[in-house]
């Protein structure tokens, strides 16, 4: 792999090469904002370069739209005083450099560790949240697990991921449950109706109407639950 760049319209747009056996060049722009180009091994550089020109405009609104999409993203970096969730709950994050410590006070979370170097911080603190979910979700499921114990459901182990796109999964044959970190900023009450949807799929493992029956028969507001989840907490830490 290689990197080269060619001048265009007073922008200059580098891309990587890679070499490969090919027929054609071809050319993508990554999600990275990256322009990744192959070509055969014997394809003059002077072609490659006119071939990335003629798609010079292409390239530049495609980067762009990566541009326009990254500056609408949430802020997902740890600093201090930035507005975080937990179980429902607004807290001004307060982060102090000492021994290893967290507590909460009047609107503030206030989050302690030897170091405020931000990729260690924010590694220390999704350990500190994936252990308070890891008992948060062990006590929500005792609450809900009796709803279903008629059905033969055997009660799964619990496993805390952090998920980009889904609240939760089951894997039916293994009796255990993923349950999405993220959750963690939640109200327990939309905690319960992802615990209880996962459930069920022990049952009915797809989305039929007998699923979701047997659901609105044992919260008839889960509806309303998954909606606040959905409307209010979706962005990452």
């Amino acid at each position: 792999m290689s990197r080269h760049s060619i001048p265009f319209e007073g922008i200059e747009i580098e891309y990587e090469l890679t070499r490969k056996n090919v027929k054609y060049i071809n050319l993508r722009v990554n999600k990275y904002g990256k322009v990744a180009v192959s070509a055969g091994k014997h394809v003059p550089f002077e072609a490659i370069d006119e071939f990335v020109r003629s798609k010079a405009s292409w390239i530049i609104m495609h980067l762009a739209e990566i541009e326009k999409i990254r500056s609408e993203m949430p802020d997902t970096s740890l600093n201090d005083g930035k507005m975080v969730f937990y179980l429902g709950k607004p807290y001004h994050l307060i982060l102090e450099q000492g021994e290893k410590n967290v507590y909460f006070e009047e609107g503030t979370l206030n989050f302690c560790y030897p170091t405020l170097k931000p990729n260690l911080l924010k590694e220390a603190y999704l350990d500190w949240l994936k252990e308070e979910a890891e008992k948060k979700f062990e006590e929500i499921m005792d609450r809900i697990y009796p709803l279903v114990a008629e059905y033969y459901i055997k009660r799964p182990q619990i496993k805390v991921r952090n998920m980009k796109s889904i609240w939760g999964s089951c894997t039916t044959t293994g009796a255990t449950i993923r349950l999405n970190l993220q959750l963690m900023k939640a109200e327990e009450e939309c905690i319960e109706q992802v615990i209880l949807h996962e459930l069920l799929h022990f049952r009915y493992p797809n989305h039929g109407k007998s699923f979701y029956d047997l659901l609105g028969q044992l919260m008839p507001d889960w509806k309303e639950r998954k909606e606040k989840l959905e409307n209010n907490f979706k962005d990452g830490v």
